[in-house]
């Protein structure tokens, strides 16, 4: 069976001892503890690495690496949940981004994504577009072209 994982990159607007970061920096533990509450919930990144993060993207990105049972399960935790508020003041916290911010792929069950990989099916989804390799939140829905 197949587990979906899920990668999000976003930039912060201003350095994490900046105040107007408290309010995002203080809900992080609640909003993880929500995500690995919700039924469709599979695994998330704990140890995070910032080092090969700048590598690969730049500095002064963070990211979200998690999979999850399916892109409704996704969804529902993002979209339906108390995340969701936070989701919503997401503009006071992060720059724009003018690439796609989030990507998803399909693994096999058990397999546990690695930010090398997410960094590949970004570009994947960069240069081809969605694909069966790698997808966005908005065509997880539709049926994709296997290349």
């Amino acid at each position: 069976m197949a587990a979906l994982a899920q990668f999000d990159l976003v930039k912060p607007r201003f350095e994490k001892t900046d105040p107007r970061m408290k309010s995002f920096y203080e809900s992080t533990r609640y909003v993880n503890n929500l995500a690995e509450q919700h039924p469709g919930f599979v695994w998330r990144e704990l140890n995070e690495d910032q080092a090969l993060l700048d590598e690969l993207w730049g500095q002064g990105y963070l990211y979200t690496l998690s999979v999850w049972k399916s892109p409704e399960a996704l969804k529902d935790f993002l979209y339906k949940t108390p995340h969701n508020e936070f989701r919503k003041r997401g503009g006071e916290w992060f720059l724009p981004i003018n690439k796609p911010r989030v990507v998803m792929w399909w693994i096999d069950e058990g397999h546990i994504p690695t930010l090398r990989e997410a960094h590949e099916k970004m570009q994947i989804l960069y240069e081809v577009g969605p694909s069966y390799q790698a997808f966005d939140l908005k065509t997880s829905d539709l049926p994709v072209v296997i290349y």
